[in-house]
């Protein structure tokens, strides 16, 4: 993706919201920390409000949490205006109150760092006491955090594509040396040094920053164009009445879906506290379940090395979840091994989890496969014998 030109600011005036009153044009920061930046998968070729509907039910999805108790702005620094895949979130009542400062703009802290791209920006400052340390990790992306956090979050980015230098401004980062040395990434802590690299010179506002100004709501303002559409656009708005009927019947059918979604995690955490958390709170359903089966892992081997069905059942569950399969039944019989029900998009696809449970060094035979009478989908009985094929 080719980041937007744009011209940078080199009078950039900026301000800690809190530390006085900002002019009209100062841009007001605010703490990084309470605007983390989320990556998300969305499809190309989506704009507009489709695109931040979808973005929203995949951040509900993966955050957890209900409708409502987070607001998001798509992140389009560095992106193409409707290709954007990062947004940032934070708390209604605090977006609220972002909107209200009149200035040039709000932004988190972080996007007030010179950025270029293949070159990180490291800088602290104190705020309120607490020392805070922004870090821009090239155009599209950067966050705020304590010291020891910030040291691990680079760290972890250390571990996907590197940077060709890093710059550092400010006070040192305790430990950021030893970590560039470490992956043979240049340290300077001068802009000018960055082009003796070769690399473009880190500028302030040059990839669009601006466009994440946090007063700035797209669904709100199109809420308010829909408000004032003039009478003789009746034939628009009939398109519009045809278009909402037929997402009143998606809506219904994404109900029943997260009704069943619910109904499906009731009975899985139901079969979790009958057969592996049987007393204390339910935090992590992998750990917890891993932790259970290791354990019962354990003391099967020590009565003698027996077929251990949990483990049989777990290799399988990993099989059947990577294929995007939908699970009817489960069940272990002792001498006969393991029957599963499933319920997948063709015949090929029966053959397909058939073939990948062997490669996985199971006995694993298709017993049957057959279209159901008012179901989509083909039906599947697989069975496992509760042994290990010979590779």
């Amino acid at each position: 993706m080719t980041a937007t030109a744009h011209i940078p600011d080199t009078n950039a005036d900026f301000i800690r919201l809190g530390s006085g009153t900002p002019g009209a044009r100062q841009v007001a920061l605010v703490p990084g920390v309470e605007l983390p930046l989320f990556t998300l998968d969305l499809p190309k070729g989506l704009r507009g409000q489709a695109r931040e509907q979808v973005a929203l039910r995949q951040l509900a999805d993966r955050v957890g949490l209900r409708e409502g108790t987070v607001e998001m702005r798509p992140f389009m620094a560095g992106a193409k205006p409707d290709n954007w895949t990062r947004v940032l979130i934070s708390d209604p009542d605090r977006m609220a109150q972002w909107r209200a400062v009149q200035c040039r703009a709000v932004l988190p802290d972080y996007l007030s760092l010179p950025s270029a791209d293949g070159v990180w920006t490291v800088q602290g400052e104190m705020v309120d006491g607490t020392e805070l340390i922004m870090v821009r990790l090239g155009p599209p992306d950067g966050f705020s955090a304590v010291p020891d956090i910030a040291l691990r979050l680079l760290r972890q980015a250390l571990n996907g594509p590197k940077p060709r230098a890093i710059l550092q401004l400010g006070d040192p980062l305790p430990g950021l040396a030893d970590l560039a040395a470490e992956h043979a990434v240049p340290l300077v802590d001068k802009v000018e040094d960055i082009g003796g690299i070769g690399l473009p010179l880190p500028q302030v506002l040059a990839h669009d920053e601006l466009s994440c100004d946090l007063r700035n709501d797209p669904m709100a303002a199109r809420a308010r164009l829909a408000r004032q559409v003039l009478p003789w656009r009746w034939p628009l708005l009939i398109g519009a009445v045809a278009a909402a009927l037929w997402a009143a019947a998606q809506i219904v059918a994404i109900e029943r879906i997260e009704a069943r979604i619910a109904g499906i995690t009731a009975q899985t955490e139901t079969l979790i506290r009958q057969n592996f958390v049987k007393s204390g709170p339910i935090l992590d359903v992998r750990t917890q379940v891993s932790r259970a089966l290791a354990e019962a892992r354990r003391a099967a081997q020590s009565e003698g090395g027996e077929t251990d069905p949990l483990d049989l059942t777990r290799r399988a569950a990993e099989v059947v979840a990577a294929a995007r399969a939908e699970p009817e039944t489960i069940r272990f019989t002792p001498g006969e091994g393991l029957s599963l029900i499933l319920r997948l998009a063709d015949f090929a696809a029966a053959e397909q989890i058939t073939a990948a449970l062997i490669a996985e060094g199971m006995d694993a035979t298709l017993v049957e496969s057959r279209v159901s009478d008012g179901n989509s989908g083909v039906r599947t009985e697989i069975r496992i014998a509760d042994k290990e094929v010979t590779q």
